[in-house]
């Protein structure tokens, strides 16, 4: 646990936090921010976990203000100190707090780093059985906070020989958990959980150069100083550290980054490859170590086509879409060419567009709706690519049996789709490449689909629904034969006159005149 004074700062606004975070080396000085706010209800709550020995707070707040927070704060707190920020339109405002037992104030436009420096170790003087840390006790943790800062890409200034004291050997990793993800230890505390990781850390690792790198509070990394052919030896050493936690922690999974030859890649290593590589605990179950060099190195991965994919719903080939969804979380799943985050928003949204596909198509989809959301959420809570690939069979299972009882209906619905599409736009250019582009189907799929599930192929129907149409025409003398034929679709009329005949073994002029001619008898 670190002895530095721990501040909180509340503040609705970013910027300030931000600026108050790096105004000075707070760790030199003996302090530490732990934590930052953005009103009073979410730094009640901050204090109820972490206990700062000082807070640092804005009056005018959202949600709760600086003076509620400061009277709640001292009477369940008593020995938090308090420092107010305000503007000097806020003055009134820092008189009343000065009642409740509030330290002293800053005024913003007024921020010194000096001043509040000494201020704020005056104010660290009240707190209870609490001694500042000497320079002495703080060499540690000045490293920690260059670490930190460098992890974040901020670069301070400081004796970069301090450095090359602390890390004398040529290569570094990083190692560690998302401790945040360990669920099923009973209401234990992330501080609970650190401890116990460091306390391991500290009786394995004794012989090897290490620093914890505290950049975010739902990871436990280890930044490793050592000698590359030494890698084999090191890795041994924390393989009977996990032994050691996971008497305590049978969940825990520690991940290695590659090694790095410079402290001013840390950034780069954190984000791009540490952090990525805590998503691929999903793909190994039953271990508690991963490193850098056992994932597949792919130099490329096909994207899943969701082009393909909806197609194969329109046009109700279910089965044939889950296959190829199941095929393809198999290859992520062998490859590990996506983490865990892409490979459930995949399963997700390919879930969400087989339910929506079909809801469009005027499918009743109140059941799957209505398990939408659980299906979610089962996703969501896979722990492992195993539980994935089981869950995905069944709701495949659950998909196809609400479907196949309608199978029939579903074919039907769709030609009739078609039927109706086809009577509605019979009067314009349409053809069986415009038809298979608004139902989503392959061109040469539509044409032997249509036949299967109708008497007449698609130009067969197509020119007798405009026939039909034609008759009713014919029948209006007023109406020119030329005329009916652009009428019905057909742009050539010499044509129109020609599939005429052949169907209704007459010409339309002859047509006609039968017509009028029964009129007149």
């Amino acid at each position: 646990m670190s002895d530095l004074c721990k501040i909180l700062i509340v503040d609705d606004e970013y910027l300030l936090r931000q600026g108050l975070k790096h105004l000075v080396d707070w760790n030199k000085e003996g302090f530490e921010i732990i934590g930052e706010a953005s009103n009073g209800m979410e730094a009640l709550d901050f204090i109820e976990k972490h206990k700062p020995h000082i807070l640092i707070s804005d009056i005018v707040m959202p949600v709760m203000d600086g003076v509620d927070l400061a009277k709640i704060v001292k009477t369940k707190y008593p020995e938090i100190q308090i420092v107010i920020l305000s503007g000097y339109s806020d003055f009134n405002y820092v008189k009343d707090t000065f009642k409740l037992g509030v330290n002293d104030y800053v005024l913003k436009p007024k921020l010194n780093p000096q001043e509040l420096i000494l201020l704020l170790k005056n104010t660290a003087s009240n707190i209870p059985n609490y001694i500042m840390p000497t320079s002495e006790n703080r060499s540690n943790l000045n490293i920690n906070n260059i670490l930190t800062k460098l992890t974040s890409g901020f670069y301070p200034d400081f004796n970069e020989k301090i450095l090359e004291d602390t890390f004398p050997l040529d290569s570094f990793f990083l190692i560690g958990d998302n401790i945040k993800k360990i669920n099923n230890i009973n209401s234990m505390s992330l501080l609970s959980l650190r401890s116990i990781l460091s306390k391991a850390a500290n009786k394995c690792l004794k012989d090897v150069i290490y620093y914890e790198v505290e950049a975010e509070s739902n990871l436990f990394t280890l930044i490793i100083n050592l000698k590359v052919k030494n890698y084999s030896v090191v890795l041994e050493k924390i393989n009977l550290m996990l032994l050691e936690i996971s008497k305590d922690i049978p969940e825990i999974f520690f991940v290695v980054s590659k090694l790095f030859n410079s402290l001013y890649k840390l950034e780069d290593i954190y984000i791009n490859n540490f952090k990525p590589l805590l998503g691929y605990k999903f793909y190994f179950k039953g271990k508690n170590l991963i490193t850098y060099e056992q994932l597949p190195k792919n130099s490329s991965k096909e994207k899943f086509d969701f082009k393909y994919y909806s197609d194969q719903i329109y046009i109700l080939n279910i089965n044939k879409a889950l296959n190829y969804l199941k095929e393809y979380i198999c290859q992520s799943i062998v490859s590990c060419s996506i983490n865990e985050f892409e490979l459930k928003t995949l399963f997700e949204n390919a879930l969400y567009n087989i339910i929506n596909i079909l809801d469009e198509l005027n499918f009743n989809m109140e059941e799957m709706n209505n398990s939408k959301l659980e299906y979610f959420q089962r996703i969501d809570e896979t722990k492992s690519s195993d539980e994935l690939l089981n869950l995905l069979d069944i709701i495949t299972k659950e998909t196809s049996y609400l479907l196949n009882n309608e199978e029939s209906k579903l074919n039907d619905h769709m030609v009739n789709k078609i039927m109706e599409y086809i009577s509605n736009h019979y009067d314009e250019q349409l053809s069986l490449k415009q038809v298979a582009n608004k139902f989503h189907f392959n061109y040469y799929y539509l044409s032997s689909y249509f036949s299967s599930h109708n008497a007449e192929g698609f130009s067969e129907y197509l020119n007798k629904v405009r026939l039909e149409k034609a008759v009713e025409l014919l029948g209006n003398e007023k109406i020119p034969v030329s005329e009916v034929s652009f009428m019905v679709g057909y742009s050539d009329h010499s044509y129109f006159c020609k599939v005429f005949k052949k169907i209704k073994k007459l010409t339309p002029s002859k047509f006609r005149r039968n017509i009028l001619d029964g009129k007149r008898g």
